[in-house]
């Protein structure tokens, strides 16, 4: 008797062991929904570098890029650089293949099954995408290394590399990356215990180094490194301010910056500490620099793709998203030092930001529940404070009235001139109908004059 054909389950039960594997969660890269990349779509796809198998080779610069990763990869195989050891790099390359290939199944589940390359051609990708960023990490840690460095002497490359590795879509599993540091550096520890990587993920983006690893991909180590792991509350809870920054503070409300620094060119990350004690709102000091903006939007993706994690970003996005809603709100936290702007961003393109970075999200904590019902109903108590806010609340709403007038004006403008004017001849018939239209309204109007 024929024995049942079983193949067509090896998909979900790679996808099951994978749950509860410790150094891999099934799904962990995946696609960011349309709701969150809708604001903006550049802040998730890659423009320098592809990191495993979802964005490969789909642009000219990515494919451009595919040299210079084999060179990293070779410097990473020749590390620690005697003779002996470069002989032995071709070794290396074996025992890399050997290993990574039998990770085939537990690559595939971290994206989610829906992975098309055969587990030979998957392997290669995984070996060349790791060692680059093996090597590349251990470069941005170590600034004695990176003379004549294709991508870390040129800064609006490096910049453009560091957003494209920090990218959710642009992962590849975290254990991949430490089979192969193991096989250039080997250690008689358990793979579970050793956390060498991590903290090399660590020294490059500034975070403090700890015997602690945990993350399933590089976004999700930096998500470690900055928020507690309590198990979000299972529900969606919507903290709303109502209150924007120059109504806090015409209703009394003395906004300060809390814990000002002065952070490495490659530090980007966030401090959640906002409190709010008699009168006085304490919020840390926000440094919006060339990557923040996009690691930003893929934690709060990261957030959103994962239910039993805090949603700290999400929420602090959100309540920023309460503070900032004019260019005026912006200007008022500049001067307080809340923010620093140290992209040559506009204020509209700041206010952009705040307005979207949260948009699409549906998961967030508590976080700052208590504070915000405790900014929206406070009211200030002297005499003076009620006759000062008048005028500052007049002239705020003034403003954002005009900037949206003005919003909308360059936008009709614009679809004007790309639609129906794309050439001088159609400005000029344009032009030609406009002066018609009038002359025939004025010739109308006359007629019926003549007549009376």
């Amino acid at each position: 008797m024929a024995q049942p054909d079983f193949s067509w389950m090896v998909p979900i039960e790679v996808m099951l062991g994978s749950l509860f594997h410790g150094q891999v969660q099934a799904c962990s890269i995946s696609s960011v929904t349309e709701e969150l990349r809708g604001p903006n779509e550049a802040a998730f796809k890659p423009k320098e570098v592809s990191i495993g198998p979802l964005h490969r080779g789909i642009t000219r610069h990515l494919q451009l890029m595919e040299e210079t990763k084999w060179r990293y990869m070779r410097e990473f195989l020749d590390r620690r650089g005697t003779d002996e050891q470069n002989r032995r790099s071709e070794q290396r390359l074996r025992d890399c293949g050997t290993d990574i290939l039998k990770l085939d199944k537990l690559i595939i589940a971290s994206y989610g099954g829906n992975i098309e390359s055969e587990p030979h051609e998957l392997a290669k990708i995984m070996i060349v995408d790791g060692c680059f960023l093996l090597e590349l990490l251990m470069r941005l840690g170590d600034n004695s290394r990176n003379q004549n460095d294709p991508i870390l002497q040129n800064h609006a490359k490096k910049v453009s590399v560091i957003n494209d590795i920090t990218m959710l879509e642009n992962q590849v599993p975290f254990i991949v990356l430490k089979k192969l540091f193991r096989k250039v550096f080997p250690d008689r520890s358990d793979i579970n215990s050793d956390h060498r990587v991590a903290n090399i993920v660590r020294r490059a983006f500034g975070y403090p180094e700890v015997n602690n690893s945990g993350g399933v991909h590089i976004l999700h180590l930096m998500h470690l490194s900055t928020v507690e792991q309590t198990q979000q509350e299972g529900k969606r809870v919507k903290q709303e301010l109502l209150r924007c920054a120059t109504r806090l503070h015409a209703a009394g409300i003395t906004i300060e910056a809390a814990d000002i620094t002065h952070p490495r060119e490659l530090d980007d990350w966030f401090n959640f500490d906002i409190s709010f004690s008699g009168s006085v709102l304490r919020i840390p000091q926000l440094c919006v620099k060339e990557t923040t903006e996009v690691r930003w939007r893929n934690l709060i993706a990261w957030e959103q793709s994962r239910i039993w994690i805090r949603c700290k970003y999400t929420s602090y996005a959100l309540f920023f998203q309460g503070l900032v809603c004019c260019k005026h709100d912006i200007e008022l936290l500049e001067e307080k030092r809340v923010i620093v702007n140290r992209t040559g961003k506009s204020k509209d393109e700041l206010l952009d930001l705040f307005n979207t970075i949260c948009k699409g999200a549906e998961y967030m904590d508590s976080s700052y529940e208590d504070i915000c019902d405790r900014l929206n109903k406070f009211q200030g108590k002297k005499v003076r404070t009620a006759l000062q806010k008048v005028p500052i609340v007049a002239w705020h709403g003034f403003r954002g009235v005009y900037e949206v007038v003005v919003y909308y004006c360059r936008n009709w403008y614009r679809i004007l001139i790309r639609d129906h004017i794309p050439t001088v001849w159609k400005f000029i018939g344009v032009l030609a109908a406009v002066l018609l239209l009038v002359l025939t309204i004025m010739q109308t109007y006359y007629s019926s004059r003549q007549k009376n």
